[in-house]
């Protein structure tokens, strides 16, 4: 298990970068100049340069082909909305009437022991998995908390003997027997489209009617339609353009730059989970795997990541694209960072020999040289395969 810690903590650096939307009719200017772009370089705070690094190919108006449903579709609605709902996981009450294994009920319980109702034992309106011995939303109980109630009908009190666990955390109740009283108010089941309704709409999703709420769900439907297709652009871009070009390498500097800047992100991710200030090193042996290999690691995939990297700023430079859209980028990707300032968000990715804003700047270049290959590419949609 703290293996598996370790490694979704390194899975979320080494795809660090910021996230942003990049515009089709962008202000930033793309067109092919001979205007001086050195200071892509001197931006980077690190002095090299790309094309010592990087041949390209075939990179403006490359043909790509994706593949997917991106197209509207009432039975893609359906099961869209069909999906939320289920991610929603609100019960509602059911036509059942009769307690299964199955079944997934909604009491009220009290426990009682010796006729008097002890602390922390009573709840209202619980909605519990019988089978599972839980609640729905993963809560698990003492064993035999549910099994009684299979068998009983929706209205039904039902009382009966359950023990608790020599080790349960009360002492005052560990090992002891006690009566759970349960009124059974209802069978429940997952809510669906078919049986949404006003008030549901009103109280769990904020809006004052079903049709509000469906007009909603086909917004946020043919915005994801439109994202998917965009997402599936970009990666068949970058995957063709980065194919279709050389890397040598990546200079030494920046590697080292960028991977301390992922140390840095690993350790204080470590630190906002524990309140405990370790290093990578210290970290890796709390993980119980061996610090060499976790660098190696880290080190070997900020490398892949800085290649893409070093591909799209070539493109940058040779294209004449400059800094004039980076202020607007920046406050776009503050938005959605949530972070109070520019500062704070640039101090995030900043460490002793490297820059916030040479990272930020480096990361723009690169979404622009992406951009430039989108907006130039010749794109053809396949339908996908049943």
């Amino acid at each position: 298990m703290k293996k598996r810690i370790l490694a979704v903590m390194m899975a979320g650096v080494l795809s660090l970068s910021f996230v942003a939307c990049s515009d089709s009719d962008s202000d930033t200017d793309t067109s092919t100049d001979t205007s001086d772009t050195s200071d892509t370089t001197e931006a980077a705070d690190i002095e090299y340069d790309v094309n010592d690094y990087v041949t390209l190919g075939d990179y403006n108006g490359i043909e790509i082909t994706i593949t997917g449903d991106y197209d509207y579709s009432e039975e893609g609605f359906d099961e869209y909305v069909d999906e939320q709902l289920e991610a929603a996981a609100i019960y509602v009450e059911s036509d059942e009437t009769e307690v299964t294994e199955e079944s997934i009920v909604d009491v009220d319980y009290v426990g009682s022991q010796d006729g008097v109702a002890f602390d922390g034992g009573s709840a209202e309106d619980q909605i519990i998995d019988v089978g599972g011995n839980c609640s729905v939303d993963g809560g698990s109980y003492i064993d035999g908390f549910t099994a009684g109630l299979v068998g009983h009908s929706v209205g039904e009190e039902v009382a009966y003997e359950v023990t608790f666990p020599e080790t349960y955390s009360n002492t005052d109740l560990a090992g002891q027997t006690v009566v759970f009283t349960f009124q059974i108010n209802y069978i429940a089941e997952l809510l669906t489209a078919d049986s949404l309704t006003d008030d549901i709409v009103v109280e769990n999703f904020d809006y004052d009617t079903v049709d509000d709420f469906m007009a909603a769900m086909k917004t946020d439907y043919e915005d994801e339609l439109a994202s998917n297709k965009d997402a599936d652009i970009r990666t068949e871009v970058i995957n063709t353009v980065q194919g279709n070009a050389t890397v040598s390498g990546v200079p030494e500097d920046l590697l080292d730059a960028w991977v301390d800047m992922q140390v840095k992100y690993i350790e204080n991710q470590f630190y906002y989970n524990t309140y405990t200030e370790y290093t990578l090193e210290e970290i890796a042996d709390y993980y119980g795997q061996d610090y060499d290999e976790v660098l190696e690691s880290i080190t070997s995939s900020v490398e892949e990541t800085l290649e893409t990297v070093l591909v799209f700023q070539c493109i940058a430079e040779k294209e004449g694209i400059n800094l004039d859209g980076y202020d607007d980028y920046m406050q776009e990707i503050l938005e959605e960072s949530g972070a109070s300032s520019l500062d704070d968000l640039l101090s995030f990715y900043s460490t002793d020999t490297y820059s916030g804003e040479a990272y930020s700047k480096l990361v723009y270049y690169e979404d622009q040289g992406i951009q430039f290959c989108i907006d130039n590419a010749v794109v053809t949609v396949a339908e996908a395969e049943d």
